[in-house]
């Protein structure tokens, strides 16, 4: 697998950046936005087209493999065979109003296991990459999680999703007070408002953990990759395996921090992507 590898991780890069130019043009000019799930789930123009082109240029480059996206998927079906997991604009809300952290999100899954990650905020030109067994870049440069062991040194990403019944609102923040509270707070939480790149930060060692329930897995699939390239963690946030198609994620710069995290996070039963 190791020479294919090399060529479906130089596919990535290359559609990631030229589908990155194309979601640039749109983010720079008046957006048409449409309603998905919620008032906070939001689609446009844009995520259409470069999903469509991604798609196009991956059935054309590996006809044989499978492909998932956001905005086509219908049923999402994830086998042995190689499958990519395609977010065209992972933040649409940030693209919407211009908050300048959205990304082209593209991984590879090789039964049913992500091998080839490529995340690229097409806005800041930082362009997240990785392939199983060879280490995770930031624009080509090798980046590391930061190592962070002690729940009280740490900075924690989190979000509270874009479908927010006041039952599951409650729960996420109950975790977040968890977390904040005297007398062993951590240093604080952030919010970048897209799962691909709040995996990122820990990748280059900006964050010390994450974690989200209610995400699919074309908004992890790439950047767990890269979490694990660059020295960290990936599970389920329950401390489980991480199953990409279960609708949950916990990241971490360590594996110690990982389980000191896990006890705090109040579980949310989402349904399973896969799909007979």
């Amino acid at each position: 697998m190791d020479s294919d590898i090399h060529t479906w991780y130089d596919a990535a890069i290359e559609i990631a950046r030229r589908a990155g130019a194309v979601a640039l043009e749109g983010y720079n000019k008046e957006k048409h936005v449409e309603l998905k799930g919620s008032s906070a789930d939001l689609v446009t123009e844009t995520d259409k087209q470069v999903e469509d082109m991604i798609r196009a240029y991956l059935k054309e480059k590996f006809p044989s493999h499978s492909f998932i996206g956001e905005e086509t998927v219908k049923d999402a079906k994830l086998s042995d065979e190689p499958t990519w997991m395609v977010d065209p604009i992972d933040g649409t809300s940030n693209f919407v109003h211009r908050f300048p952290f959205s990304a082209v999100s593209i991984g590879l899954a090789v039964k049913k296991q992500p091998v080839v990650g490529v995340v690229y905020n097409f806005i800041l030109d930082q362009l997240y990459s990785a392939k199983k067994g060879h280490g995770a870049t930031l624009n080509g440069k090798p980046i590391h999680v930061s190592g962070c062991t002690e729940l009280t040194q740490s900075l924690v990403l989190a979000e509270l999703g874009n479908i927010r019944p006041p039952d599951v609102l409650r729960t996420k923040l109950n975790t977040i007070y968890s977390l904040a509270v005297e007398p062993n707070p951590i240093h604080g939480f952030r919010s970048l408002g897209s799962a691909a790149l709040n995996m990122c930060m820990v990748a280059c060692g900006s964050a010390d953990a994450y974690f989200e329930y209610g995400i699919h897995c074309w908004d992890i699939a790439a950047a767990d990759v890269i979490v694990r390239e660059a020295g960290g963690v990936t599970m389920y946030p329950t401390g489980e395996p991480l199953d990409v198609m279960k609708r949950g994620v916990l990241c971490a710069g360590s594996n110690q921090l990982a389980q000191q995290v896990c006890p705090h996070i109040e579980h949310l039963q989402y349904p399973y992507d896969q799909t007979d």
